[in-house]
């Protein structure tokens, strides 16, 4: 074989980002390790194939045209390779996308994606796929799904692989329609009404911990935790219990009159949702469709706004 020794996934994985980054700083951000780190690893993949991929112009890293070339067949065989783990485990590959989906987005943003996929591409279908966030990007690193959607993932669990920011979504403290906590201040409603928190492996439920730890109501103890709305929407409407979610996870919700969000008066409470993925999808293919209208929605929301 013409491989040289030493060439490794994470090769591969580094010099595809940088191609679809544009930038040292940028694809060391997504793969979170430091630009020293990845200018390294790129390094040794150039002298591992003798040729140089990236022409420096300023902070700009643009592929040469040994870049260009070598960047398809770099792509070709990642995919190759992950279709291979896919065919051992027994999952049919053709014309399916599997897609990892976090609450956040599974209720209305993604499945509105989803039927414009299905008309774009009638002989294509989407597998979903939806859970927290560790086991989905355990079935993302394994090849078992092609792209992860909803909350970015804390950066300690982003290596070997990239997000795609697509936009800010609010963290809400939700109550059934006509509670009382709704005429409360956020302080008041907290320490007199049962309280539902995110599970603690749910990654907004850090930013909820902060928010109460400012507010000092740290050793409030929820009585239940949970992400899932048709379990939380039925102890809402229930009883006098609050919820802290993501708005994504209740917007249909609240919309319909169901639920209302109490005003927390907090403009940190915030974070990044988009897709994360391990590597830049073949051209026009059926993940890179998916991907590209993820993106087209959000433009199409933002131009209404």
């Amino acid at each position: 074989m013409d491989i040289p020794n030493g060439l490794k996934l994470r090769h591969l994985e580094a010099f595809l980002t940088v191609a679809q980054a544009g930038t040292i700083s940028a694809a060391a951000r997504q793969r979170n390790v430091s630009q020293p780190a990845l200018s390294k690893t790129i390094s040794e993949l150039e002298g591992l194939l003798g040729a140089h991929l990236f022409e420096r112009t300023g902070r700009r890293a643009v592929l040469t045209p040994a870049g260009e070339n070598f960047r398809a067949h770099a792509r070709a065989a990642l995919q190759s390779l992950e279709a291979g783990v896919r065919d051992l485990s027994g999952q049919v590959a053709a014309g399916l996308v599997k897609v990892g989906l976090l609450p956040t987005v599974a209720g209305g943003f993604f499945p509105s994606v989803a039927l414009a996929f299905s008309q774009a591409r009638p002989d294509a279908r989407i597998g979903i796929i939806t859970g927290p966030n560790h086991y989905l990007l355990e079935r993302l690193r394994g090849g078992k799904i092609d792209l992860m959607v909803g909350r970015m993932p804390r950066a300690a669990d982003m290596a070997g692989l990239s997000f795609e920011y697509l936009y800010d979504e609010p963290i809400l403290l939700v109550a059934r329609a006509g509670h009382p906590a709704l005429d409360l201040p956020v302080t008041d409603a907290l320490l007199r009404y049962p309280l539902i928190l995110p599970n603690p492996g749910a990654i907004i439920r850090q930013s909820v911990d902060q928010y109460l730890a400012a507010m000092g109501l740290s050793d409030l103890t929820p009585v239940f935790e949970t992400v899932a709305l048709p379990a939380a929407q039925t102890l809402l409407e229930g009883s006098e219990m609050l919820w802290f979610i993501s708005r994504g996870v209740v917007a249909r919700e609240i919309a319909r009159g169901s639920l209302a969000a109490l005003d927390l008066k907090s403009d940190y409470m915030a974070g990044a949702v988009g897709l994360t993925r391990k590597f830049t999808f073949d051209e026009d293919s059926h993940a890179d469709l998916l991907a590209r209208l993820l993106h087209r929605r959000v433009e199409e929301d933002c131009a209404r706004r």
